[in-house]
């Protein structure tokens, strides 16, 4: 059973940070046509490393909360 809720968290993971890395690179977008002389600089790649890690590690961790709370209501 917790293979299953495991497939369901980690979907969802998948889908938040899909959706958190569209809003990053529009972010990266809007940052660069109006501060052109960030774009490449070491400041916005240090930026865009540390919001995706975010992402990432977030949603493996709301993945992973989700697969244990769906396999304890299955319980």
């Amino acid at each position: 059973m917790f293979f299953i809720a495991a497939i369901a968290g980690l979907a969802a993971g998948v889908i938040i940070w899909s959706l958190s890395s569209f809003v990053i690179a529009h972010s990266i977008t809007l940052v660069e046509t109006r501060h052109p002389e960030l774009a490449g600089s070491m400041r916005m790649r240090v930026g865009v490393i540390a919001a995706c890690s975010v992402a990432f590690v977030g949603s493996l961790i709301l993945g992973f909360w989700l697969a244990w709370l769906i396999s304890e209501r299955m319980r």
